[in-house]
């Protein structure tokens, strides 16, 4: 009795750890603008606003990401936080050097 227990626990633990998988729903490059219409593969270009707000909401969370993780020191937090904030600014030129073209 006590093995088809552990025999049925085991299946179940199996089967939920799959369920939970699907590699199709990683990240399908659908972006939204803010009229709700979407484009599929690439970001809108010509709405640089909507690209300025996006880059700097991914940024902000992932700053406050490592503001909150307690293995890191004081001094590590401080510099990867700039090494962030570079990022978000290079890719920001980018956005603004792209809507030049347009």
């Amino acid at each position: 009795m006590k093995q088809l227990f552990i025999l049925l626990i085991c299946a179940g633990a199996f089967t939920t750890s799959f369920a939970q998988y699907h590699p199709g729903h990683r990240d399908d490059n659908t972006t939204y603008n803010q009229n709700g219409h979407f484009e599929h593969g690439k970001p809108f270009i010509k709405d640089r606003g909507f690209l300025v707000m996006k880059i700097n909401r991914e940024y902000d969370s992932k700053i406050r990401a490592i503001q909150n993780d307690w293995t890191l020191r004081r001094h590590q937090k401080k510099i990867a936080i700039r090494a962030l904030e570079r990022e978000r600014e290079r890719q920001l030129r980018q956005v603004k050097e792209r809507s030049r073209h347009y």
